[in-house]
Formats: C-alpha cells, structure tokens, sequence
C-alpha cells in the first residue's frame, strides 16, 4: 500500500512538473489593466501617526478585532499590534506583532 501512494505522489509530481515548465516558457505579459496601474502607483505602503482610520485600512486589511474606547477612539488589533484612534486619525501604535506597515516621518 505504501509503495501505491509513493508511485502516486512521484505521478502527480511530473504532473506538477510539466505544468511548471509549460508556466515558465510561455511568454510573460502584463495582464494589469490601465487603471490597476495607476492604482497601484497612488497605492500607500504604510501609514504613519495621523493617518485616517481609511488610510490604515487601505495599508492593512481589515483588522483582526475592533474596539470602540468611548465616542472618539477606537483601537484596531492586528495580531499583537495594535492602532488606537483619536478622532478617525492615528493617535498611536504599538507593533509587538511586527506586522504594522508603519514609518515614522
């Protein structure tokens, strides 16, 4: 039975294999629209003290949990870091996780 499931892994890898090669010699284009492009130019690649909550979100996703410290600040977790907000702008952050795409400026 052993030897069945080894002559099927080795199959299924030429499989893989032949796969890759053809992958590798087609000829590489550039499938991004026009417009992607231009997105992905203006697209920020950190935030920073002050950023919006909009602009944290557009860096990082959707945070793992949400909270809301009464009616002007929130505090978005993203594993062990965290983002605490002060009026929809980032107050502070602590990056234990160091998973935050922040700089400082």
């Amino acid at each position: 039975m052993e030897k069945d499931y080894i002559k099927n892994l080795e199959e299924k890898n030429k499989v893989l294999e032949k796969e890759l090669q053809e992958e590798k010699s087609k000829p590489k284009t550039n499938n991004i629209p026009q417009a992607s492009k231009k997105e992905i130019k203006n697209h920020k690649d950190y935030f920073t003290i002050g950023s919006t909550e909009d602009e944290v979100l557009e860096v990082m996703g959707d945070p793992n949990s949400y909270r809301s410290l009464g009616s002007s600040r929130k505090l978005f977790q993203y594993g062990m870091s965290s983002i605490s907000f002060e009026n929809g702008k980032v107050e502070s952050y602590d990056n234990l996780g160091r998973n935050l795409k922040v700089k400082v400026k």
